[in-house]
């Protein structure tokens, strides 16, 4: 699982959650290192925050939706900016997920183990 967001205290409470169910964690807190660990690694799903400097969330994405390697990882967006024009613009790219900040941590288990279960 890749976590993408550029707030490391963010990324990294999300990460232990994660790791202490068991789950395999990689962090990238820039859209051009998440594009570069994803290739490498091959996540089963990407934790992805919309709006990060320099290269967003919905650039990150697409670009991964158009590599072979990582177009069918599943993507959960990340925001703490719910509005309708993002959640457009997140559905423009594809099947995905979104997970509105702040979130609890059974809801980030839960929205995880769901996403995880449609693609298996």
């Amino acid at each position: 699982m890749l976590i993408v967001d550029d707030e490391i205290d963010h990324a990294e409470i999300c990460a232990a959650l994660l790791r202490r169910r068991g789950y395999a964690v990689a962090v990238a807190m820039t859209g051009d290192d998440a594009i570069e660990l994803a290739h490498a690694l091959k996540p089963d799903l990407i934790l992805l925050d919309l709006f990060m400097p320099l290269v967003d969330g919905f650039s990150t994405a697409a670009s991964l939706h158009e590599h072979p390697d990582t177009s069918n990882v599943p993507i959960v967006f990340l925001s703490a900016c719910a509005d309708a024009a993002s959640w457009t613009r997140v559905c423009e790219l594809g099947p995905a997920s979104f997970l509105p900040k702040p979130f609890r941590a059974h809801e980030l288990i839960r929205c995880v183990e769901e996403s995880l279960s449609r693609t298996r």
